[in-house]
């Protein structure tokens, strides 16, 4: 296996339905359909849908795939609801034969309401539960009795909503230190740190965006114990060369004076990282058919 495998395998939750792609239903489970059966369906992770657009998913399912022999689909369900247990009904409602749910994704502004949230959202699927990064000293503990995983949003529609470098190596250290997986959520488009566009639209404002290597590759160095100054060198990297694939043997990445084997990013991936939902799997794929990674 090469070392870009290992590191990327089905890390990318197909978010279409959300901003700044903000797809109509029909569209994204399209989208998601052709990526399945496309060149690079080994880098595609689950399809993220809320719990209150179930019935409308099953819906495009079987207009996109009636005539296909498609097995059903794994889902990331968002529980987005007013009422959480409204939304656990309509997912344990859904027809199996379209999608079977993965895991659920809430949100909690503290402690005791991811606590609350957890109490509903019973064992037997993956359990994600985004915060404000601040907070991981508080809500990580909670999250760790229960055996869920921490999602953290590195980005939005605005640039206030993206968080900065510290606040970012400070929660994946809190996340290494309670053992808490973790996946990744707006704003992860690209590969490399950059000055991007915030939305789709002509005119949008720009602002620093994450990118998902620089975001992978700190999350090694916190998992390696690297010090602090090397892991935001790390996310704060720009240039793509900095980045390099051993090209003879595939077996490495190295940056910076660091090395990340194949074995190492397997562990990355068990333990610390998950993946990331993106509203765009092309761009991912299209940069890192630029940088020569694929």
């Amino acid at each position: 296996m090469s070392v870009v495998r290992a590191l990327l395998a089905h890390i990318v939750d197909y978010a279409g339905l959300f901003a700044p792609a903000s797809l109509d239903m029909e569209r994204a489970v399209r989208n998601y359909y052709e990526y399945r059966h496309g060149e690079y369906d080994w880098m595609l992770g689950n399809f993220v849908v809320p719990a209150t657009r179930l019935a409308e998913f099953a819906e495009a399912f079987d207009a996109v795939c009636a005539r296909e022999d498609e097995k059903p689909w794994k889902l990331n369900v968002l529980c987005t609801g007013d009422d959480l247990r409204a939304d656990v009904r309509l997912i344990d409602a859904m027809d199996l034969d379209r999608g079977s749910p993965e895991a659920y994704e809430a949100k909690a502004l503290n402690a005791t309401a991811a606590n609350q949230i957890l109490k509903v959202l019973l064992r037997g699927h993956s359990r994600y539960i985004e915060f404000a990064p601040e907070k991981a000293g508080t809500v990580l503990p909670v999250l760790t009795r229960y055996e869920a995983r921490a999602k953290l949003r590195t980005g939005g529609v605005t640039a206030e909503a993206i968080p900065p470098a510290k606040t970012v190596i400070r929660f994946l250290q809190a996340c290494k230190r309670h053992r808490v997986p973790f996946k990744g959520t707006a704003g992860l488009h690209h590969a490399m740190r950059g000055t991007r566009a915030l939305t789709y639209d002509l005119g949008s404002p720009t602002a620093k965006l994450h990118g998902f290597l620089n975001l992978l590759l700190t999350a090694a160095l916190v998992q390696m114990g690297a010090a602090e100054e090397a892991a935001v060198k790390t996310l704060l990297e720009e240039d793509p060369a900095a980045f390099r694939v051993d090209e003879e043997h595939e077996d490495a990445i190295e940056w910076h004076g660091n090395r990340l084997t194949v074995e190492q990013a397997l562990q990355l991936r068990a333990e610390l990282v998950i993946g990331f939902g993106s509203c765009s799997f092309m761009e991912p794929v299209e940069d890192l058919q630029a940088m020569r990674w694929l």
